[in-house]
């Protein structure tokens, strides 16, 4: 059974995690979705203490109870960081071939560029070699080809 307010500071406390507890419930319960749902199991650990702690309460052991909660924080806060350390190491970026390194030069664009820079770069460069423009044909399909070398890596 639950201490009661009369079985004094324990009972405050009990009180005062139950009605966190309980706001944390409603607040759950009524913005669930998808997202959420998604990091619940991402964070299964942290959801496991905090359940863990909930039923220590019910019981009426608030010391466990205080622990698991403790352990339920920092799990939340902990896990994403302990995930992307078991995670293997992704394999340094391979360098660019000599064309990769023409074409950056070409559109003035550095190697962790985006498809949106890329763009913007190749469009800026374009307007100045079309021949339309008075440039030349040949500067105009070396900065076409440069873009496209470019953003077919991207992909």
């Amino acid at each position: 059974m639950l201490a009661g307010p009369s079985h004094g500071r324990g009972g405050v406390v009990v009180l005062v995690l139950l009605a966190l507890i309980g706001i944390f419930g409603v607040l759950f319960l009524t913005r669930l979705g998808g997202a959420y749902r998604a990091e619940l199991q991402r964070r299964w650990p942290a959801v496991l203490f905090a359940g863990a702690a909930f039923f220590c309460l019910l019981r009426g052991l608030i010391g466990p109870a205080i622990t698991f909660g403790s352990l339920s924080l920092l799990t939340w806060t902990l896990w994403p960081q302990i995930e992307r350390w078991r995670q293997p190491r992704a394999a340094p970026a391979s360098q660019d071939t000599p064309e990769d390194f023409a074409a950056r030069r070409a559109l003035g664009v550095g190697p962790n560029a985006t498809p949106e820079e890329i763009r913007a770069a190749y469009r800026a460069r374009m307007v100045q070699a079309h021949p339309d423009r008075g440039g030349s044909h040949n500067e105009a399909a070396r900065l076409t080809a440069a873009r496209d070398r470019l953003l077919k890596k991207k992909r």
